[in-house]
């Protein structure tokens, strides 16, 4: 009978170091990924790209060949709002664009990170509670 106790508590305890490497594996994830969202420089909207037509009577653009392409960006929440970019900061725009993106992504997944260390946390303090003696 001894045996199956001692069994069974040491059997309690490596789930419980086990459970302690993943909360330890999943922060270090979580710590990764506030890492890399630091570094972004997001900028949230979106890029247009549009040809045009001028207003005058000669031009070639009455044939259609317009002109262009010029970018338009729009910031997010700002419907209607567009803004003209510039060839010189088109390449910074995208890459805020493009960072934007990618914190929504980290935001996911730190969320579900989060989610599952609360999991595993909740697991550790069970199993912890179950084998305290009561005082």
């Amino acid at each position: 009978m001894k045996e199956e106790v001692t069994r069974g508590v040491g059997a309690e305890l490596h789930n419980v170091r086990r459970l302690l490497q993943e909360s330890n594996n999943i922060a270090e994830r979580i710590a990764a990924l506030s890492k890399e969202r630091r570094n972004l420089n997001p900028l949230p909207g979106s890029l247009r790209k549009r040809r045009m037509r001028c207003g005058k009577q000669s031009c070639r653009c009455r044939a259609g060949y317009l002109h262009g392409p010029y970018y338009y960006f729009e910031p997010s929440r700002q419907h209607g709002k567009w803004r003209y970019v510039s060839k010189v900061r088109l390449a910074e725009v995208k890459q805020g664009i493009s960072d934007w993106k990618k914190q929504q992504a980290i935001d996911k997944a730190m969320q579900t990170l989060a989610e599952q260390l609360e999991t595993v946390l909740s697991e550790i303090l069970w199993d912890l509670a179950l084998h305290m003696p009561d005082r």
